[in-house]
């Protein structure tokens, strides 16, 4: 992809707060039980722009301006912090679920993951989303949540002669010998079947995010930023990463699923479309079958969707570092501007940092 005239993960979008938006620090180093700094409220995303041209963001005019509020209401509970019970179920309480009519949130994960990550992960970031589509490589459920086996939609055709489904079929078969590079070697064919999973399951949604078990996001700083966006123009919004030389000087981007990304309907109705015939039957392939052999070839699923991307028009947005590929405790300081930017998400995650930080959150004031 040519990223002269896209954002990319080298560009480095700058962001002025405006109004009565507060700026709020916090970082949580949980291994030393000290929380210091985290969360941004309001910002705004600079056009796309060149890595060349990130000097001139010095200039106000470069500058996208958002006034934003929260969706988050005050806890019926606030008085009630003692209370163990109440205290936990606060947070849902809170929780804007009536914009999950709008945003589908799709989780990814597999059957040979640590149970620990997935439940930390169910209990903490992804508790109050009600609508959760939790995709994986086996059928099953999970906290009340249905799994659903994305590989399945695959055809049997599609699969013949590739080694890693061996171990797809081993898993069907509840066979215990299944190990985590199994369920790694399977994952990049997720990628392309999630997408079309998640139209299916809710196609009337405006906006599709995709996370990872060990993704953490801060909901109030994503619905505030989908809430300035049209998502009848096809966007995806990340953090892409530079991938393989694709010739002529032009590199692949990653849509990087690690730190997580949003795919407007727009987009996931560009990627999914398929040609009819002219009595509306299907008979065109399906997106995975399109690019089963580039799945083959590369190494991984979201190199193929950036690909994907690229080639039906839909360009990448780099909106680093608020879609940030660093863990909590190794964002770096400098000046690469990690620390005054919002924060919508953080990759690699620790098990106690998603708690800690979902804890905080649930009893943080949102009254701007």
């Amino acid at each position: 992809m040519d990223t002269g005239t896209s954002t990319s993960a080298n560009a480095r979008p700058c962001f002025r707060l405006l109004g009565n938006a507060k700026l709020k620090l916090l970082a949580v180093f949980l291994t030393t039980s000290t929380i210091l700094l985290l969360t941004l409220y309001s910002g705004g995303l600079s056009e796309n722009i060149s890595p060349s041209a990130k000097d001139e963001l010095a200039n106000e005019k470069d500058y996208w301006t958002w006034e934003t509020s929260t969706r988050f209401q005050k806890s019926k509970h606030e008085n009630d912090s003692n209370d163990t019970g109440k205290s936990q179920n606060a947070t849902c309480d809170t929780f804007p679920t009536d914009v999950l009519s709008r945003v589908q949130i799709i989780l990814k994960t597999s059957a040979t993951e640590d149970p620990k990550r997935v439940d930390t992960h169910m209990a903490s970031v992804t508790r109050c989303i009600s609508n959760l589509l939790v995709v994986s490589d086996k059928e099953t459920e999970l906290h009340g949540h249905r799994v659903h086996d994305v590989l399945a939609d695959l055809p049997p055709s599609a699969r013949d002669l590739i080694p890693e489904f061996e171990g797809y079929d081993a898993l069907q078969r509840g066979e215990s010998n299944v190990d985590g590079a199994t369920g790694w070697k399977l994952d990049r064919f997720k990628f392309l079947p999630m997408v079309e999973r998640a139209r299916k399951v809710n196609p009337g949604a405006e906006w599709y995010v995709f996370l990872e078990t060990d993704t953490y996001f801060v909901w109030d700083n994503l619905f505030r930023m989908l809430g300035q966006f049209d998502p009848s123009f096809p966007l995806y919004m990340g953090s892409p990463a530079p991938g393989r030389d694709i010739g002529n000087g032009k590199v692949n981007w990653f849509a990087y699923g690690g730190s997580g990304f949003v795919l407007s309907r727009a987009a996931v109705d560009i990627l999914t479309a398929r040609e009819v015939g002219k009595y509306g039957q299907f008979i065109g392939q399906s997106l995975s079958e399109q690019y089963m052999q580039t799945v083959k070839d590369d190494c991984c699923g979201d190199s193929v969707l950036g690909f994907a991307l690229w080639e039906k028009g839909v360009e990448l947005s780099g909106m680093w570092p608020m879609f940030n590929a660093h863990p909590l405790d190794s964002i770096p300081f400098g000046d690469e501007h990690h620390w005054c930017q919002p924060a919508i998400s953080m990759h690699k995650s620790r098990l106690s940092d998603m708690t800690g930080l979902a804890n905080w959150e649930g009893e943080r004031d949102r009254t701007v």
